[in-house]
């Protein structure tokens, strides 16, 4: 009896598949350019085939600047720094003045509006927020601005330079700055006094009023006098200084 032959069974190799696409580096770079020419020259035919384009998008653009800039150029009084004492101030001028910045303890012991009394941080304060606040106190009578010694003087002066520009170009109402206190530390009351000399400068340059707080509360020493190293002393005596001194 014959045997049947086996049947041999060869193997069968899978082909290997090909991307359907494929993208070299050049042929992508070629896309990106095709892409961004094609929709600057679209930009560009409509530009061109609007007759007003250079007076609605350039002319009118320059114009709105330079008036905002006349604007707050014309909102920036001449000052006398620092400001000289005065005849006192009804405490009145409390509750029609706006304060920005760390104003909240001296609030406890005299009379202002809440909503008038803005404790942001100025470094971190958006020109959003900054437009706001400035919307809020067009009725104000004076506008006080009051911070302790900065993490970083360049952040701080441009911060306080936008706040003060945009305040200054909504209204005339005039801006008071109180300069930073001694500290008790003769090292960190010496680096205020440097930083008081850049918040006077700034003052005289931004048409500000320039309030000396820091020679009122100071030993001979140049430190913080031990008697206002009590809050409720201390914060009473910011208040006699603010209406003690006014130029407006």
């Amino acid at each position: 009896m014959a045997k049947k032959k086996k049947k041999k069974h060869g193997r069968i190799e899978k082909k290997k598949s090909e991307p359907f696409l494929q993208f070299k580096l050049g042929v992508l770079l070629l896309l990106i350019v095709l892409s961004f020419g094609g929709t600057f020259g679209i930009y560009m035919l409509s530009a061109t085939s609007d007759p007003n384009y250079w007076q609605n998008e350039i002319v009118n653009n320059s114009q709105e600047a330079a008036e905002l800039e006349n604007k707050t150029a014309k909102n920036k009084k001449a000052v006398t720094n620092p400001v000289p004492l005065s005849e006192r101030a009804e405490e009145t001028r409390m509750e029609t003045s706006a304060f920005i910045g760390e104003f909240s303890p001296m609030t406890a012991y005299y009379n202002t509006k809440t909503e008038l009394v803005f404790t942001d941080s100025v470094t971190g304060m958006s020109e959003s927020r900054m437009n706001s606040i400035s919307r809020n106190v067009t009725e104000s009578k004076a506008i006080y601005i009051w911070y302790g010694y900065p993490d970083s003087a360049e952040d701080t002066i441009n911060a306080l330079t936008n706040l003060v520009s945009i305040i200054q170009s909504q209204h005339n109402t005039p801006v008071y700055l109180l300069n930073v206190m001694p500290d008790i530390d003769a090292e960190q009351s010496r680096k205020i006094d440097d930083w008081n000399a850049q918040l006077f400068a700034f003052c005289d340059s931004h048409g500000v009023h320039y309030v000396d707080v820091n020679t009122s509360l100071k030993k001979d020493d140049g430190t913080l006098s031990g008697e206002y190293e009590n809050n409720e002393t201390l914060y009473k005596e910011i208040g006699e200084l603010i209406l003690t001194h006014v130029a407006d």
